[in-house]
């Protein structure tokens, strides 16, 4: 009654979003996994709401989503007295080091900072056991839809703002009507690392598909052929949206990424491990080659022409400033800060995301802007939760690699194309937060969805497991 109250008062597009918000709260309350998907989609856009609309909800959508998608879980398992918190080999290590940073808030001067990351990797906590929990009742791809719906289109709005809006932010502006892809991010490395982390998945998923359909061919069974090439096509396209966005942010961060995990996804294909290093061998003294003959196209050779300076670690105090090197020389200076923070503090840190209250205190003389963080997740985490917080983090990611390599070497079919694709993701993120934090506007809410993912494959690859996907 009250809701047709509504529709009937309010002018068209208001009664389609209030038709899509009571769709998505009714689907959340009877499946979690529906809130799980919407809350995927509707996370990078945090940045985006900040910017246009400040203040219009208390927190972003995308946290009003998590929340409510895990109240309706708990609540809903209650009721059904069937809520089983579902096991997970990579809970011990998140643990561990959600606790060590939860510890440092002890001495952390500023809690305004610190707290809100803390509960941000609870809810990768959080989120991994959600998944894991739908993954197990509905099926991986479930996952799987909310992963490729969210990055694709994000990837679809990077490449309508980089080519064919033609208007853009000044700062992103490349040529006349030509600029930096940066979706809802309103920035174009986050952007990019949240493309490039879902982009080694994809390939993965069609090169297997396209494996499959050859094999069908050759053993003239075509009764498969036509579901083959729909899997195909489908990821196929997402493929190619996922690239086109990460080459349209013209981040050197997530172009080395996207470089190491494909060559990841290389070295794992076969199953003998020397065969893909070989063939990755291969492709890197192929790559090496074009870029030595001039081959590559100019827009890649002009960009990552100063790419070694990237991790560059040096004294920049004094050295001469300029347009070419700025950005270079000011992520080095950030750099900087950090070891000086590690130096004063080196056990315990200055406090959980606490770089940015204290960057005055340690920063260099000619950079008085904190970035927000130290523009290389390694160094944050050592400046911010000292050396026992560095090794707990280390100790969390070696977990995360061991066990997709279990999973890679006992996984078959799809599953394994899968497991090969979460390989290449963990190895992007690695590298790209070499040079940035990649923790921002939600992305850990679909690292914690992978690492669901990632659960529920390595327990369904034992002997007897199901396939899930």
């Amino acid at each position: 009654m009250v809701l047709s109250l509504v529709i009937a008062l309010l002018p068209l597009p208001a009664v389609i979003g209030v038709v899509l918000v009571a769709g998505v709260v009714i689907g959340t309350l009877l499946e979690p996994g529906i809130g799980l998907i919407v809350t995927l989609i509707a996370g990078p856009w945090a940045a985006w709401m900040n910017t246009y609309y400040p203040g219009l909800l208390p927190i972003d959508a995308g946290q009003i989503m998590i929340g409510f998608t895990l109240g309706a879980w708990v609540l809903g398992g209650l009721a059904k007295r069937e809520l089983v918190i579902p096991r997970s080999p990579l809970l011990i290590p998140l643990m561990l080091f959600v606790g060590w940073a939860g510890v440092t808030m002890l001495w952390a001067p500023d809690l305004t900072f610190g707290i809100p990351e803390v509960i941000k990797w609870i809810e990768v906590i959080l989120v991994m056991l959600l998944a894991v929990d739908v993954a197990q009742r509905r099926g991986g791809q479930w996952i799987l839809t909310g992963v490729f719906a969210s990055a694709t289109l994000q990837a679809l709005i990077g490449i309508y703002e980089a080519r064919l809006r033609q208007v853009g932010p000044l700062g992103f502006r490349l040529s006349e009507g030509v600029y930096r892809a940066y979706g809802t991010f309103e920035q174009p490395n986050p952007f990019a690392g949240f493309v490039g982390m879902v982009l080694p998945i994809a390939i993965a998923a069609t090169a297997y598909y396209v494996v499959r359909i050859s094999y069908s061919v050759i053993t003239e069974h075509g009764s498969r052929i036509a579901h083959y090439a729909l899997r195909f096509t489908g990821y196929a396209i997402i493929t190619l949206l996922l690239a086109a966005g990460l080459f349209l942010s013209f981040s050197r961060g997530a172009w080395l990424g996207a470089v190491a995990s494909i060559g990841v996804l290389i070295v794992f294909a076969p199953r003998r491990l020397w065969m893909g290093a070989a063939l990755a061998a291969v492709a890197l003294i192929g790559l090496i080659g074009l870029s030595s003959a001039g081959l590559l196209p100019s827009a890649i050779s002009e960009r990552l022409a100063d790419a070694g300076t990237l991790l560059d670690i040096r004294d920049v105090r004094g050295v001469p400033i300029n347009d070419t090197n700025y950005a270079l020389i000011e992520r080095q200076a950030h750099w900087q800060a950090a070891l000086n923070m590690l130096t004063e503090h080196p056990w315990t840190g200055v406090g959980f995301s606490n770089y940015q209250p204290l960057y005055e205190q340690y920063r260099l003389l000619n950079w008085p802007m904190p970035l927000g963080h130290a523009h290389n997740i390694y160094l944050n985490v050592a400046a911010e939760t000292g050396l026992i917080g560095l090794g707990l983090y280390l100790l969390l990611w070696i977990s995360i690699l061991a066990l997709t390599f279990r999973l890679i070497r006992h996984a078959h079919g799809v599953e394994r194309a899968i497991a090969i694709g979460l390989m290449g993701a963990w190895v992007y993120l690695g590298t790209h937060m070499l040079v940035d934090n990649l923790y921002v506007d939600n992305t850990h809410l679909m690292i914690g969805a992978l690492l669901g993912l990632l659960v529920v494959l390595y327990h369904r690859a034992q002997p007897a497991g199901p396939a899930i996907v």
